[in-house]
């Protein structure tokens, strides 16, 4: 069971956000565990999850929680599309296998299309109950630019996406990181910050000799944080900001923006102005610079060395 961090009882009382934050996953395969799950556990939001994969959905229905509602559709455009239930799970996607991609990999098999389930696709913007959206995270294998596409109005008031970025094709027609920074960056999202970056080794003649471990050279994916352009704070409404200062501590762990977001609502009178050094107390000691004590005998930072550069 994920545990919630200490400090987060704490923001989630001093903060008190209207409603509880709202996440959507889209692709909720639950291969692996989410990055949202301490604040999930914490009750301190509510998720709705699409997926359309009939084992992967029926695994996520046996274990939900209250907080959380699944659905079983497949999302896009609104078009019907046909699902390519593939022979590795994590890779069932709406479009069709790249195989040199995958041949590349070392993984051709990964790629073998076991089932096809023509379904029709939902668009974000047409699910009249899908309430408000704090948080989109989606990971649905090289469809991800259409559904972003089709869901101009549910973004409108969010203020982070989790999205997973190709950088080696592997499927036929996929936007690739390029094609999604330029569709978030157009519905006003700025590239933050990586979860994690998956690479390989290139295959060769002397990759037995080589260590694994510093040779994989080759990027191939990883999931990406977006977060509403944080140069504009003065836009961010105080429901906002509550919403991505709990995000960024306890989903994404930038642990400054979540500071800077506490800043922001003591200087609107909305939060205590001590709220955001209460906050730094609990965070994990090791993120803290040590202290030394001044003549008063209170802790001070240490200060921070002058750089060649000064």
């Amino acid at each position: 069971m994920t545990e919630a961090p200490p400090f987060l009882a704490l923001l989630l009382d001093e903060l008190s956000p209207v409603r509880p934050t709202s996440i959507v996953d889209v692709g909720a395969n639950p291969i692996n565990v989410p990055p949202y799950a301490p604040l999930l556990a914490s009750g301190g939001c509510v998720v709705t999850g699409f997926e359309p994969q009939p084992e992967a959905f029926a695994a996520l229905q046996e274990r939900h929680t209250p907080n959380e509602r699944y659905l079983p559709h497949a999302v896009g455009n609104g078009e019907t599309m046909e699902l390519k239930v593939m022979r590795s799970s994590g890779m069932t996607s709406l479009l069709e296998p790249y195989m040199p991609g995958l041949t590349l990999l070392g993984h051709p098999r990964w790629g073998k299309v076991q089932q096809r389930i023509e379904m029709e696709t939902v668009r974000l913007d047409s699910l009249e109950d899908l309430g408000p959206i704090d948080l989109l995270k989606i990971d649905i294998q090289g469809a991800e630019l259409m559904v972003i596409e089709a869901a101009r109005r549910a973004l409108s008031e969010a203020v982070a996406v989790i999205v997973e970025l190709r950088y080696l094709r592997l499927y036929v027609g996929e936007p690739m990181m390029g094609g999604l920074d330029l569709g978030l960056r157009d519905l006003g999202f700025g590239l933050h910050k990586f979860l994690f970056n998956k690479s390989v080794m290139v295959p060769n003649s002397q990759s037995g000799r080589l260590r694994s471990a510093i040779a994989q050279d080759q990027l191939v994916d990883g999931d990406a944080v977006y977060v509403k352009d944080i140069s504009h704070f003065e836009t961010f409404s105080d429901e906002q900001l509550k919403h991505l200062a709990l995000l960024a501590a306890s989903t994404f762990q930038s642990y400054p923006l979540a500071i800077r977001c506490l800043d922001e609502l003591a200087a609107r009178g909305i939060v205590a102005e001590d709220l955001a050094e209460r906050f730094v107390t609990r965070l994990d000691p090791q993120l803290l610079r040590p202290s030394r004590r001044s003549d008063d005998g209170r802790a001070r930072t240490a200060p921070r060395k002058a750089s060649r550069n000064g």
